[in-house]
């Protein structure tokens, strides 16, 4: 998690085409953000499956993406899946928290396959899925959000008082989107690793929270 005070105006890249009955251009929906061209980072990109009801998705959470996600569920209203690859986080998390609630209320399942790893935002993101599959040997990381003081020194969300109302925002987007132990899994994430490393959460830890869903329907 990354928290982000400012919220750039979205614009949308839309990126190839393809002829044939199933599948209409465009198909790549990717995220037009300054934040991400000024970091050089990938920003984040949705590539439609020929089959039209799936997506594969890679990048970083930027302030374009809410506006890609919603173009693309324009022209393709049968996705029902993402297919997260490598999400390493958010640059906005006001946005992130957008898409996450919009990915839930529409229905849309998240996996992550083998070869996959999200961390931070990305791992939010997944969470948003009504169903959610973790396959053997993807990655799934937290850590604790931070922000800077008005002297520039960075603070820890672990380091603000229990009782602040930002802790209670992010416990509430979780209860959001359905996850189980949404109190607790926040708190977890908050100690688990600081804003500059990253826990790699366990088996038993991924059990334990739920994070995959009892059905998946994929």
């Amino acid at each position: 998690m990354k928290r982000l005070f400012s919220v750039i105006m979205p614009t949308l890249a839309m990126v190839g085409c393809q002829t044939g009955a199933e599948y209409q251009a465009p198909y790549v929906f990717q995220s037009d953000c300054e934040e991400a061209r000024e970091q050089n980072v990938m920003p984040l990109t949705f590539v439609v499956d020929k089959n039209a009801s799936q997506a594969r998705v890679n990048g970083e959470i930027c302030s374009g993406s809410y506006q890609a996600f919603q173009s693309m569920t324009e022209f393709y209203p049968d996705i029902k899946l993402l297919r997260l690859q490598d999400v390493p986080g958010s640059l906005d998390d006001k946005t992130n928290a957008l898409l996450m609630s919009k990915i839930h209320d529409l229905g849309i399942s998240t996996l992550l396959e083998s070869s996959s790893t999200v961390t931070s935002g990305g791992t939010d993101l997944f969470l948003s899925g009504v169903e959610r599959k973790v396959e053997n040997g993807a990655q799934v990381g937290v850590h604790s959000w931070a922000e800077e003081d008005g002297q520039g020194r960075v603070i820890e969300g672990a380091e603000v008082p229990t009782e602040s109302a930002v802790h209670q925002s992010y416990i509430d987007m979780y209860k959001q989107i359905g996850l189980e132990k949404a109190e607790e899994f926040y708190w977890f994430t908050m100690y688990s690793a600081t804003s500059d490393e990253m826990h790699f959460l366990s088996e038993d830890e991924l059990k334990y929270f739920g994070i995959s869903t009892p059905t998946f329907s994929f």
